[in-house]
């Protein structure tokens, strides 16, 4: 029989005592610690390590750390999968074990390039403390110590299916690491004097004005994801549905944002009175003029894609108030976006998705080209992130099997899943 070791989920006889470097497998960690309890199990439901690193490498993203202390935060318990975890008043009673979990702790972040300073260690600590008062809080109805910690990310607490927080976790970490594909997701918004776009690459973020779709396209052919917020499918008749409603019904305190989508024989109409006239006629009922004012814009893009038809149903409908309210777990955000309440609520929701989102904003204000429109930039970044989220779990649509309009394009509102 052979000496000392454990059987990993990989089928790796590991050695705890003298951990080699080629041992170390993010698979393995994942996956045990997706299985593996916090608290011993005392909680009131099942919450795992894997999930408590997460939320403490989104606390760190939240807090504009710099994804080494991101990744540091991911793996500050990876030694648990090979150890399993001990409580902390029965810990530092071992000091045997401390100098294993020490060495292996240091053997997994030299193969990850992990050497943080002493200052970093101290904010890794800090941040596994806070999530550790907020869990105890939330899951045990109790107050570690007072006062209460400062939390600013939006952490998950609820009880997951393992495979989900083991994937998440191994998503998060290629997304730390550059392991795994790097996505490239483009959120686009119409501003005045043209469409407004945020581009997302791994922790690259860029907002650049466009003058025209087409120009904004031709920038973005190799994108992976491009959500834009303009009705795309348009109806021609009475029996032709759009999402509108649905998407309304999803957004109860916020509906207002979702404008009636005129009929495509209004959108090529020349003036207000003409379209309204026409819609009333088409419809049954007549165009609002904040509808009509976005009807060059709808036009615009409707047309783009009768002649490129490589981009059909690739730029696709979004919806920025949809997106925040994914990612707000549901809820819409109902403070509006021209005032500060609703301003800084929108950040707090894109903060944990995007690295550095406060620099980002203050160097966006001083671009004459895109400064004063930090309502549109909001917006553009929330369908940038909700396309990234879908690369990762997965898109679905308003409703779940949308029709196409006369052209072939689909009458939907996109979503994504957000784990």
């Amino acid at each position: 029989m052979k000496g000392d070791y454990i059987t990993t989920y990989t089928k790796l006889s590991f050695s705890p005592l003298d951990p080699k470097p080629e041992d170390i497998r993010i698979v393995d960690i994942a996956h045990a610690l997706s299985l593996m309890t916090r608290a011993n199990g005392h909680f009131k439901r099942f919450y795992s390590v894997a999930q408590h690193s997460i939320n403490c490498a989104l606390e760190a993203r939240a807090m504009g750390c710099a994804r080494k202390v991101q990744l540091a935060c991911l793996l500050h318990d990876a030694s648990e999968a090979y150890l399993s975890d001990i409580t902390r008043p029965v810990k530092k009673h071992l000091p045997s074990y401390l100098e294993i979990e020490n060495k292996l702790q240091g053997t997994i972040r030299q193969v990850y390039g992990l050497s943080p300073t002493d200052a970093e260690h101290a904010v890794v600590k800090q941040i596994d403390d806070t999530m550790l008062w907020h869990e105890f809080f939330v899951l045990m109805d109790e107050l570690v110590y007072e006062p209460k910690p400062i939390i600013h990310s939006k952490p998950d607490f609820s009880e997951r299916p393992f495979r989900d927080v083991e994937n998440q976790f191994l998503w998060l970490f290629n997304s730390l690491t550059g392991e795994g594909k790097t996505h490239k997701c483009v959120g686009v918004d119409g501003t005045k004097g043209g469409w407004l776009a945020a581009c997302m690459k791994a922790d690259a973020v860029s907002i650049q004005l466009y003058r025209t779709i087409h120009e904004l396209c031709a920038e973005y052919s190799d994108t992976d994801s491009i959500l834009i917020d303009i009705p795309i499918g348009l109806p021609e008749s009475d029996t032709d549905i759009r999402p509108d409603n649905v998407l309304r019904n999803n957004l109860k305190g916020k509906a207002s944002s979702v404008f009636n989508t005129p009929c495509r024989q209004a959108v090529y109409a020349s003036n207000y009175e003409g379209a309204n006239a026409i819609n009333k006629d088409v419809m049954g009922k007549g165009l609002s003029k904040q509808s009509f004012a976005i009807c060059e814009k709808i036009k615009e893009v409707d047309a783009f894609l009768q002649s490129n038809p490589d981009w059909k149903n690739r730029l696709v409908e979004s919806h920025p108030e949809y997106g925040f309210a994914l990612l707000n777990v549901g809820a819409p955000v109902v403070e509006s976006k021209k005032k500060q309440a609703g301003v800084s609520a929108r950040i707090s929701l894109l903060r944990p998705h995007i690295t550095h989102l406060d620099t980002l904003l203050t160097k966006v204000s001083g671009d004459s080209a895109v400064k004063n429109r930090l309502d549109d930039i909001l917006d553009a970044l929330c369908l940038a992130v909700i396309g990234e989220l879908g690369m990762a779990y997965g898109f679905f649509t308003l409703p779940d099997l949308p029709p196409t309009d006369s052209k072939g394009l689909k009458m939907q509102i996109v979503g994504s899943k957000v784990e």
